[in-house]
């Protein structure tokens, strides 16, 4: 399974250029703080409610222009002239071209969402890492997962030390949830198995529209 919270960019936290000069990089798996913090399966359980709620709208919108399909083909009557039939296939394209689009907007609010809930974490627990690797006389902290570590000793592993100093910052599921706008959960992706960074096909991957 992909990592949960792990970005593509953004491999390395670092402190300003002059301190670097002093000591090596730290690394800090920042799965395990987050399994830890309880913020991994809350972030797996906003998605998979967000999930649910996009969905369900557009199992709504395929309903609402399959009604519409349906209805042009009755204005047609049963034997309709090669002109209202062209007609027809025209519109059934428009039709599926827009929950298309459709979809297409919904799997935009899912990535958006993730990221940002990914990003909130990572902008939080960056300066708690930097300080725990000062204290180790280290300057720059790596993601353990991103990129691919070929080999380091537990004494610049600084994870365990990270979570303890997240858990007394206060740093925990609550800290990065959205903000409550009255609009509920919604806006997110993800299918059993995968995580905020790994995203699942949603459900409604089928076409709008009379096929």
């Amino acid at each position: 399974m992909k990592s949960i919270v792990t970005l593509a960019a953004a491999a390395l936290l670092t402190v300003p250029a002059l301190a670097q000069n002093k000591g090596g990089v730290a690394v800090v798996d920042i799965d395990a703080v987050a399994q830890e913090l309880g913020i991994a399966e809350a972030v797996v359980e906003e998605l998979t409610a967000a999930q649910n709620n996009l969905n369900q709208q557009l199992s709504n919108a395929k309903t609402q222009l399959q009604a519409r399909m349906n209805q042009a083909e009755a204005q047609a009557g049963q034997q309709p002239t090669p002109q209202n039939r062209q007609a027809l296939v025209n519109f059934n394209r428009q039709l599926n071209q827009q929950f298309d689009q459709y979809q297409a907007n919904a799997r935009q609010i899912l990535a958006n969402t993730r990221v940002s809930r990914i990003r909130d974490f990572q902008e939080k627990l960056k300066p708690i890492a930097l300080e725990e690797a000062k204290k180790q006389g280290l300057h720059v902290v790596m993601m353990k997962v991103s990129p691919p570590i070929f080999a380091y000793t537990d004494e610049v592993d600084i994870t365990t030390a990270v979570t303890a100093a997240a858990k007394a910052a206060g740093i925990n599921a609550e800290s990065i949830a959205p903000a409550d706008d009255g609009k509920g959960k919604g806006g997110d992706e993800k299918g059993k198995g995968t995580t905020p960074a790994a995203p699942a096909k949603g459900k409604g991957d089928d076409k709008g529209g009379k096929n």
